[in-house]
């Protein structure tokens, strides 16, 4: 199998300072470090997909946590905050 990930700049930069010192920890663990979200992207990619009845408990505890964190006085959004415009304010 080959895994491909994109190394960034800075990253590679540290990677070959430590090559270079002969430091083999360092180049592990910074490669580890950069290599762990693709490596969590493919464990969540192999997993099955959840069946209706699993989708809607998991729905359901992400409402009740939300509405837990938010408190008994939350006040509900406004249309024009979840509205494209007010989505995008920012950026026209």
């Amino acid at each position: 199998m080959r895994i491909t990930f994109e190394l960034p700049a800075h990253l590679e930069e540290k990677v070959r300072e430590s090559m270079a010192r002969g430091d083999t920890v360092a180049v592990c663990q910074l490669l580890a470090d950069a290599l762990a979200p693709t490596v969590e992207s493919l464990m969540l990619a192999s997993q099955p997909p959840l069946s209706d009845e699993e989708f809607e408990a998991l729905a359901d505890q992400l409402a009740d946590e939300t509405a837990a964190d938010r408190g008994p006085n939350a006040k509900p959004l406004s249309d024009y905050a979840v509205s494209r415009e007010g989505l995008y304010e920012d950026h026209l």
